[in-house]
C-alpha cells in the first residue's frame, strides 16, 4: 500500500514538472513579446573651433530635448528610452558624431525606434545640405562637414524607424524641401521611382523628420531671460508642445500622444507667429499620425 502511494506521488510530481516546463502533448509556454527599444543621440554645437562661428543656443537646446525625451513613456507598457546619449560643443566633432550614431544605435532591430537630434550651424552648397560639426574648417570646408548623403548613409544602416529633428539653417534640404524644388512628400506616392529620386535624402518610409526651415532659410533664436537660457525658436516651440513643464500643448486630440503632424502644426504656427515667413518649419512625411512623443 505504501509503495502504491509512493508511486502515485511520483507520477503526480512528474506530470507537474511536464506542465510547468511546457513539455509534452504540445503544451508550450507563451513567448514574451520583444519590447521595442528606444534610443536617442542628442547633439548641440554652440562652441565651435575658434570663436567666430559660436552660437548661444544649441547646447541649451540639447539639454531641453534630452529632458523631453527622458519624460517619454511609450505604449501601455510605459517604455522609456534605454539610451539618450549627448554630444555637445567641442565634443561634437565630425568623427564623434558619425561614431556616436554607430555606437548609440548599435544592436537596433527592425521594430526599434532611433532618435537623432542636431542643433547647430547648417550649410548648403551646390544643391547639397550639410551639418556643421564643431571642428569644421574653411580650409577643407566641404570634407569637414557632414553632408546629407553621409548622414543618410549612417542612419539608413540602422534597422527600424528613425525620428530625425534638425534645428539648423537650411535644414529643409535634408528632406528635399526647397523654394523651387520638391515641396511635399506623401506616403501614398512612395514608389520605386520615388525611392530612387530620394536616395541621399532623409525622405523614405523609414524616416519621420522635422526640420526648422526650408533649404534656403536661416533659423532664429530667443533672447535669454530670467531663468531661461537662449534657445532656438524651433526647439523651444517643439519642447513646449511636447512636454516642457509637463504641458503637452501639441497633443490637440488629448490621446496622450504627440504625433508628427501635431508637433509640426504646433511648431510651425509658433514659429510663424514669431518670425512670419522668415522661418518656415518643414516635415516629412505630411499628415503623419506617427507618435514621436507619448506620456
Amino acid at each position: 500500500m505504501k509503495r502504491k502511494y509512493f508511486l502515485a506521488i511520483l507520477i503526480i510530481n512528474f506530470l507537474a514538472i511536464i506542465l510547468l516546463t511546457g513539455c509534452g502533448n504540445g503544451i508550450v509556454t507563451p513567448p514574451v513579446d520583444n519590447e521595442v527599444v528606444y534610443r536617442a543621440l542628442v547633439i548641440g554645437v554652440g562652441d565651435y573651433v575658434g570663436s567666430v562661428n559660436d552660437l548661444p543656443g544649441p547646447d541649451h537646446n540639447a539639454d531641453r530635448m534630452h529632458q523631453i525625451l527622458s519624460q517619454c513613456r511609450f505604449s501601455l507598457a510605459g517604455i522609456e528610452f534605454s539610451i539618450i546619449n549627448e554630444l555637445k560643443n567641442l565634443g561634437a566633432t565630425k568623427k564623434a558624431i558619425l561614431e556616436g550614431i554607430a555606437s548609440t544605435f548599435s544592436g537596433a532591430e527592425n521594430d526599434d525606434i532611433s532618435y537623432f537630434y542636431f542643433a547647430g550651424h547648417g550649410y548648403r552648397w551646390s544643391g547639397t545640405s550639410y551639418l556643421c560639426p564643431a571642428d569644421f574648417t574653411s580650409v577643407s570646408l566641404l570634407s569637414s562637414l557632414i553632408s546629407v548623403d553621409e548622414l543618410e548613409s549612417a542612419l539608413s544602416a540602422i534597422p527600424g524607424t528613425k525620428v530625425v529633428i534638425l534645428d539648423t539653417c537650411r535644414s529643409g534640404g535634408f528632406i528635399g524641401k526647397s523654394k523651387k524644388g520638391l515641396t511635399s512628400f506623401n506616403d501614398e506616392v512612395i514608389s520605386v521611382f520615388f525611392q530612387s529620386q530620394s536616395k541621399g535624402l532623409l525622405a523614405t518610409n523609414q524616416y519621420k523628420v522635422l526640420t526648422s526651415c526650408h533649404d534656403y532659410q536661416m533659423c532664429y533664436g530667443t533672447q535669454p531671460v530670467v531663468d531661461e537660457p537662449p534657445l532656438g525658436v524651433f526647439t523651444k516651440a517643439l519642447c513646449e508642445g511636447c512636454g516642457y513643464n509637463y504641458n503637452y500643448l501639441a497633443d490637440t486630440n488629448e490621446d496622450t500622444k504627440v504625433s508628427l503632424q501635431e508637433a509640426y502644426i504646433y511648431v510651425k504656427n509658433w514659429v510663424q507667429y514669431c518670425f512670419g515667413d522668415l522661418q518656415d518649419v518643414q516635415v516629412y512625411p505630411d499628415d503623419s499620425s506617427y507618435p514621436i512623443v507619448e506620456y
